[in-house]
């Protein structure tokens, strides 16, 4: 009995009530206090990710300033496909998981780029209700940039357009942590080509290219040996990438300085950074380049998404057939000693 009025007055001083109010309280009206602080929780969660976005806009703004030159020579050395038509892009940036702080410029350079060019005129978009206005099927690509997080584009009517919107030879483009999200969603999945697991390579670290596709209209500009400041990911294993759906463009050389990193999981060795494929008639670019903000106004970077975005919307001609059709239906063996 003493223990027990020991606990409860401990209780009392912890919570701030009488030793008396808290044995009259019941486990019922507990748990209505719990519910009730994790509401606020959710609240003050919700206005840190607002708020975190606001600042990620607004160091956006600086870069961009900070930046400007650096952007404009990169976009006047630009090489572009005359479009066939007017095109147009969505830029599609939500996340339901970590929120890179490069999307905001990436959404101003991928606009300007498009501007500037003259190969589309870009619209930038969080709603998933987007992808149900009656327009959505006009746009001839979508761009997901940085998406994270399951239920980006939600289940239910959402993700049936999209799907619809695939099965009529549009383009999809894939940035970054495009392979970081809708890992319920097996048509995405199957559509992007793969899913992220884990990125031995920081944004920190300086990488090597091998160009696997020296000929290829969408990387012929990078050359077997290309450095690059960027986080590279790596790919599961599994049924979503394989060379046998895949035209793989750029792949890391792993022969280059500092390669060798903790966490590298494929047995295989494979680690591509770039490829395209066809699924259901539309054409899909995928690249893992973009954590870095500069690498958003790099002119190798631009003009390989910049390709990437003209054939996904059937202005640049490139051929798509899987590498294992074409003799890279392996990875560079591993470098001795490696």
């Amino acid at each position: 009995m003493m223990k027990l009025h020991t606990l409860l007055f401990g209780a009392s001083l912890w919570f701030g009530i009488s030793a008396t109010g808290l044995a009259q309280l019941s486990v019922q009206d507990l748990q209505k206090s719990v519910q009730k602080v994790r509401q606020q929780e959710q609240q003050l969660n919700q206005q840190r990710l607002e708020l975190e976005k606001k600042r990620h806009k607004i160091e956006a703004q600086i870069t961009i300033i900070q930046n400007q030159a650096a952007f404009d020579q990169a976009v006047s050395a630009m090489k572009v496909q005359k479009p066939k038509k007017k095109r147009k892009l969505l830029i599609y940036s939500r996340t339901r998981g970590f929120r890179h702080d490069s999307i905001p410029y990436g959404v101003y350079t991928l606009t300007e780029l498009g501007k500037r060019t003259g190969a589309y005129d870009a619209v930038s978009s969080e709603d998933p209700n987007v992808f149900l206005q009656p327009d959505f099927m006009e746009y001839d690509a979508v761009l997901m940039l940085s998406t994270t997080g399951n239920d980006v584009i939600p289940k239910g009517p959402a993700r049936e357009a999209f799907q619809k919107f695939l099965a009529q030879k549009r383009g999809l483009v894939g940035i970054h942590a495009a392979t970081d999200c809708h890992r319920d969603w097996d048509q995405y999945l199957t559509a992007m080509g793969g899913l992220f697991d884990g990125h031995p390579w920081n944004a920190h670290d300086v990488v090597t290219f091998y160009n696997e596709e020296p000929d290829h209209p969408i990387c012929e500009h990078i050359k077997t040996g290309d450095t690059f400041r960027d986080e590279i990911y790596q790919y599961r294993d599994d049924q979503y990438f394989s060379r046998d759906n895949l035209r793989i463009l750029l792949s890391l050389d792993l022969s280059g300085k500092n390669m060798k990193k903790p966490g590298m999981k494929r047995k295989d060795n494979d680690y591509p950074v770039s490829w395209i494929r066809k699924y259901q008639g539309s054409r899909v670019f995928y690249s893992t380049l973009g954590h870095n903000k500069a690498t958003f106004h790099s002119v190798m970077a631009l003009q390989h998404f910049l390709n990437g975005i003209q054939f996904a919307m059937g202005d640049l001609a490139a051929d798509a057939r899987p590498s294992s059709e074409v003799g890279n239906g392996k990875p560079q063996p591993l470098p001795e000693g490696f």
